[in-house]
């Protein structure tokens, strides 16, 4: 069963880490860890977008606590429900390397 995701700009720490990350994207497929596919991609807090090597790649359970919510509306609530509907599925695909 798909996990619930969290909107886009919500603010966490990851445990074993002090630092807090931007959730920035979705199910991002790194060359650090062939077919595998993470929950998010996210940045650091408040700097952002440095550069390629300062995104970070993390799974629903590394997220210790949840400081802040990004913003939902609609549109987000109904991209977020489609990626929940079929992420055991693309996940599956990757990890199949197809």
């Amino acid at each position: 069963m798909a996990k619930k995701l969290l909107p886009i700009g919500t603010v966490v720490v990851l445990k074993e880490s002090d630092g807090r990350v931007m959730i920035s994207g979705y199910l991002p497929v790194t060359q650090s860890r062939e077919n595998y596919a993470w929950d998010y991609s996210g940045f650091r807090f408040p700097i952002g977008y440095v550069n390629d090597n300062e995104v970070f790649c993390f799974d629903a359970e590394q997220i210790d606590t949840v400081i802040q919510y990004g913003f939902r509306d609609y549109e987000a609530d109904n991209f977020i429900e489609k990626i929940e509907e079929s992420m055991d599925e693309i996940k599956k695909q990757i990890s199949e390397g197809e």
